[in-house]
């Protein structure tokens, strides 16, 4: 079985290659001789993340799997929404745990999402805007303690800043929390086989180098909103449009 998974693997590999458009991409984690199913995803023709769903465990207790499945909407190219919700697979039925709405500005650049709770009130309002190769990000956040209207003086603030090199790839991101005295920062260094995270400002700084395979350098050129995990313990399945 898994001799003809790495044949699938360098098989896919080939189709992503040289296929235009990716529909979706099916994750299989493998599980001694044999492999599960463990996270689809799916995009529209222009590379928009439309649809994921992470599989979960059984939950003897309810007698049935839990899915875990977010969809976006969009509109002009722009996101409009999110949802967020817990599947049910025995009673056919997606609980909502969480929902977003998205604005676009066009004069100003800035995306402003305003994410809820399944009941409607706020848990934060994030404003991106990116510009040739920094994005900047602020977040009034009450993620504890949800809210019906926003109260920014009670709100927690995060201020990101995500700085990317020709290749449009991550190499650094300063994080700000208004509760914190020193901000945390990610470094990003690439190679052609791997590429190295470091943090700095918290309380566990660590270094870590994670190999780059041939399949995320070709998600990455797509501008593919997706992440290869190690490919010892899993396996890809890719349809295309």
């Amino acid at each position: 079985m898994l001799k003809n998974a790495i044949f699938i693997s360098i098989f896919l590999t080939s189709i992503l290659s040289y296929s235009q458009n990716i529909k979706s991409i099916t994750e299989f984690k493998k599980v001694g001789d044999s492999l599960t199913k463990n996270r689809l995803t799916e995009f529209d023709k222009s590379g928009n993340l439309i649809r994921e769903v992470n599989y979960g465990r059984y939950d003897s207790r309810l007698k049935t799997f839990r899915n875990k499945i977010r969809k976006f909407e969009y509109k002009n190219g722009q996101r409009i929404s999110e949802y967020f919700c817990e599947d049910f697979v025995a009673k056919d039925t997606c609980v909502l745990r969480s929902f977003s709405t998205f604005e676009f500005d066009k004069d100003s650049g800035i995306e402003k999402q305003t994410k809820y709770e399944s009941d409607s009130l706020i848990r934060f309002i994030k404003q991106t805007k990116k510009q040739k190769r920094v994005k900047t990000s602020k977040t009034h956040s009450w993620e504890f303690m949800p809210v019906e209207e926003p109260n920014y003086e009670k709100a927690l603030v995060l201020i990101d800043t995500i700085f990317f090199d020709k290749k449009n790839r991550k190499i650094k991101r300063v994080s700000y929390n208004s509760r914190e005295k020193k901000p945390v920062i990610e470094l990003y260094d690439y190679s052609k086989k791997a590429y190295t995270y470091q943090t700095k400002g918290t309380y566990g700084d660590t270094i870590l180098t994670f190999n780059y395979s041939k399949l995320q350098k070709l998600a990455d050129k797509k501008s593919l909103d997706y992440i290869f995990q190690n490919e010892e313990q899993f396996e890809y399945e890719i349809e295309y449009y």
